[in-house]
């Protein structure tokens, strides 16, 4: 290959690197007897026979009727989660709906390689907030030349912070940058997918250990401007028009490995990787 066209794509593979979780008691009846009217006439009564007074039989007590025992209720199936279906398997609409409203944190692993160029990103990333952010590690090479970074590099080269500013490191200080997307919308690359319709889905599949749903298939270039727009910008530049896009999601919805395909000036150029340690979303703050 022409050392100018591999210059050419490094220049753009570089501008790509990176911008790729109570009872009521009833009252007792009185039972003191109605009082006895006195006489009020002045004659002497006559006596009258003394009258034995005629015992009222105590009423025989009704039975209290054995209550009926309340039926046991028969417990209720423990339900499936909401994105997977009775038998395991996992609804892609409903995980990504779920992974839509519920932002998290993850460890990101991604490789590029095209032709003679290398890359490597390794990032701590917060998706599906109002502000993607997190602290990405970026190298690549060309040609056995070091472009960006370096493999003896431990700590972050790209800061976005949760106010969605951007840091990018220069030589020991960090300067700010205007590029807003260093982070990928990933969740609409898989939304992009599942809009392509069934062909795209192509079922269940094990992700070292994870059940997965697999989507696949060939996402126009468009669909790149809400998820991406600074890589949308260069790639239109260099005239793509659609890229290949395979996406594994989980039960919640999140990616758990991604892999993309496109053409620069005649050189493939792939990008894949995983996302794993999933947990809740941390804070990142500016560099210091």
């Amino acid at each position: 290959m022409r050392r100018s066209t591999v210059l050419s794509v490094a220049v753009v593979a570089v501008s790509l690197l990176g911008l790729t979780g109570c009872d009521d008691a009833t009252p007792a009846a009185s039972s003191t007897p109605p009082a006895t009217a006195a006489s009020t006439s002045g004659a002497v009564p006559t006596d009258a026979p003394t009258q034995t007074p005629t015992l009222t039989p105590t009423p025989t007590a009704t039975p209290t009727p054995t209550a009926t025992p309340t039926p046991t209720a028969t417990p209720t199936p423990t339900a499936a989660p909401a994105a997977t279906t009775e038998g395991g398997a996992i609804d892609p609409e409903k995980a990504l709906a779920l992974a839509e409203r519920t932002p998290y944190a993850a460890t990101q692993d991604f490789t590029t390689e095209g032709g003679a160029i290398g890359a490597v990103t390794k990032a701590r990333v917060n998706l599906n907030g109002p502000v993607r952010s997190g602290r990405i590690t970026e190298s690549m090479s060309a040609g056995g030349s070091d472009l960006v970074g370096g493999g003896s590099d431990s700590g972050p080269s790209t800061i976005v912070t949760d106010d969605g500013t951007t840091y990018i490191k220069s030589g020991s200080s960090w300067r700010t940058s205007p590029l807003g997307d260093r982070i990928p919308d990933y969740h609409g690359y898989a939304k992009a997918l599942l809009d392509l319709g069934r062909s795209a889905r192509k079922g269940m599949e094990d992700c070292e250990g994870t059940p997965c749903f697999h989507l696949s298939g060939t996402v126009d270039l468009e669909r790149m401007k809400a998820v991406e727009p600074e890589s949308y910008k260069i790639l239109k530049g260099k005239g793509v028009t659609s890229f290949r896009l395979d996406q594994w999601i989980d039960a919640q919805g999140r990616t758990v490995r991604y892999d993309r395909k496109t053409e620069l000036r005649g050189v493939p150029m792939r990008t894949h990787g995983t996302f794993r340690d999933f947990g809740p979303v941390e804070k990142v703050t500016a560099p210091v």
